[in-house]
């Protein structure tokens, strides 16, 4: 175990000039520009955004080039740099003139995994792929070959290194189980129902296992939609009863709503939805414990006990570390007419802890509030949450705007600018990295009629990159070139950490921390030498990883710089020395 001590008192002092990143563009602070990721002059549409191990993520998206929307992806790293060309890897070569849901997740040692509609070969197939780090597409299978109609596939990785793809087809959802190679292990479930159509909503992980989710329309076009779902193993065995179980079973979903979940950590989920029953537009969340019983009252408990309004498009978050949930909306006077943004926290057992009305983010007014995403934020002073959501004066003039609302519903932080040029925004995608920051990346017509645009929000609300890779890793770890990430939001008394993985196993390791580093080409990699104080570690695990973590002290002066590398050197010959890639962390 590493552990960092970082002590101010040795750091203060005039600020010295930055060493330049060898990434593309990272995360800006400017609201005004946001990070340009995909600008061809064909359209960009419906990004998805999930964090990977280093700090970074992967942004996925439908690119218009060329005969179709084709299914296109990049790797940003721990500070939003683009790490393959710009236009991003192309994965799957598309004929579709219209687009459908998608799938994408983040395997257990950070690959990408994508699941998509597949038209290359007869027919409309269900496509998977797994994209390594490094942008290598290591496999792409189509997985079914039917005449029946494929809707909206959905992927996850789970823990063991194998693979859940779920999908609609025909009136029917199936899933099928695939090991890390992409073989199909012979488990699959085809579920039916015995009246009506399932269609799928999500799917996620929990370790080994998986949740599926999907909608039940109980009859013919205008009958009732519920949510029900499902927990299998990774044999495929159903965990939650024979049968699934129901999450919604009064009222009904919006047509063409298909509302996602998110996981609790504890191997169960959190589902939120608006009810359209009698037109009295409802939010609501439920939490489905490991075992398949809900923890709130039967159809969810209700964010809010006002009749004088209705509400919308939930966003449910699960904070781990208390049990409760945040969930945000759009607020909505009885005509529609006028809105705003609403939350509430719920505790385990469904209470509403911020009022039976929830509390306001934005005040009711006639612009037009949507899009809204939920996390949880931690910092130093505990749990909260960030929101995040589209404000529209008038059609075209949208932007992104953000809060931050701590653990009694005050807001802390904004309303803050998160994209403030006034343009067409849609499709809104938001994921906490393991860094700490949150990633965004939407649909923006600000150039033309679409392109696919970033931003990050730091904890503190704040925009623009706390932590930088420069890269500079030697190429010949025994493990692969060793990659070092971080995480934390670099705020008193937050934690803050560093994790080493792909080094040579079994090596002394030295923790080299800058002030003013000069960089220099050193046994393959770049030296950023000069340190201020370095710290000896004896060995790394049998991947070349070591990992630590510790509270960041106070005392830093805004704007202050660190840069940190590891050098690796063979315990047995005591022959060549590995580097690590740098990292360059600043205050806020």
């Amino acid at each position: 175990m590493l552990t960092l001590r970082i002590s101010p008192a040795l750091l203060l002092g005039p600020l010295l000039i930055l060493l330049g990143s060898t990434a593309g563009a990272q995360w800006t602070s400017d609201a005004v520009t946001n990070t340009s990721l995909a600008d061809r002059g064909s359209d960009q549409s419906q990004p998805k955004v999930s964090a990977t191990p280093d700090g970074g993520c992967w942004v996925s998206w439908f690119d218009g080039i060329g005969t179709g929307w084709n299914v296109v992806i990049q790797k940003l790293d721990i500070g939003g740099g683009e790490e393959f060309s710009h236009s991003g890897i192309l994965v799957a070569d598309r004929s579709f003139s219209s687009t459908q849901d998608y799938g994408l997740d983040t395997d257990s040692t950070g690959n990408a995994l994508l699941a998509y509609r597949d038209d290359g070969g007869t027919g409309v197939q269900v496509g998977v792929a797994k994209v390594a780090l490094d942008g290598t597409v290591l496999w792409k299978i189509r997985l079914t070959n039917t005449t029946a109609f494929i809707a909206s596939p959905k992927v996850c990785g789970l823990a063991n290194g194998g693979v859940a793809v779920a999908w609609t087809q025909g009136s029917n959802t199936n899933v099928v189980w695939l090991d890390a190679d992409g073989n199909m292990t012979g488990a699959n479930a085809s579920l039916a129902p015995s009246g009506g159509s399932f269609s799928v909503n999500d799917i996620h992980d929990t370790g080994t296992d998986a949740i599926l989710s999907f909608t039940h329309q109980t009859g013919g076009f205008g009958s009732p939609r519920r949510i029900m779902a499902q927990k299998y193993s990774s044999s495929g065995a159903p965990l939650w009863g024979p049968n699934p179980i129901s999450v919604f079973s009064t009222g009904s979903l919006q047509f063409g709503n298909f509302p996602g979940f998110v996981t609790d950590d504890s191997g169960g989920a959190v589902f939120s939805w608006y009810d359209t029953a009698s037109f009295q537009l409802q939010c609501y969340v439920q939490r489905i414990l490991s075992n398949g019983t809900p923890a709130f009252a039967l159809n969810g408990e209700a964010v809010s006990t006002n009749t004088t309004r209705v509400r919308v498009s939930p966003s449910a978050a699960f904070d781990a570390a208390t049990g409760d949930t945040f969930v945000f909306w759009t607020e909505q006077d009885a005509a529609q007419s006028q809105s705003s943004v609403y939350g509430q926290r719920l505790n385990s057992t469904g209470t509403r802890l911020w009022g039976d009305q929830g509390v306001p983010v934005m005040p009711v007014s006639s612009d037009s509030h949507t899009q809204v995403r939920t996390l949880v934020n931690e910092s130093g002073t505990g749990s909260g949450a960030l929101v995040c959501w589209n404000l529209s004066p008038s059609f075209g003039t949208d932007v992104y705007e953000g809060a931050l609302l701590d653990g009694n519903g005050i807001t802390t932080a904004g309303p803050f600018d998160v994209a403030s040029t006034p343009s067409s925004k849609s499709r809104l995608a938001m994921a906490r990295t393991t860094s700490g920051t949150a990633a965004l990346a939407w649909k923006d017509s600000r150039v033309d009629n679409g392109d696919i645009f970033t931003q990050n929000v730091n904890q503190d609300g704040t925009l623009g990159a706390r932590w930088t890779n420069l890269g500079g890793a030697s190429p010949n770890g025994a493990n692969g070139s060793p990659q070092l990430s971080a995480f934390g939001p670099l705020e008193a008394g937050s934690p803050v950490g560093l994790n080493l993985t792909g080094g040579p196993s079994g090596q002394i390791c030295l923790l080299w921390i800058s002030l003013n580093p000069t960089p220099a080409n050193f046994f393959g990699g770049v030296l950023n030498s000069f340190p201020y104080n370095s710290q000896l570690v004896l060995g790394t695990n049998s991947t070349g990883g070591i990992a630590g973590q510790t509270a960041f002290p106070a005392g830093f002066p805004p704007g202050f710089n660190l840069w940190f590398q590891f050098l690796m050197q063979d315990l047995s010959t005591l022959s060549g020395i590995t580097l690590s890639n740098t990292l360059k962390a600043t205050t806020p």
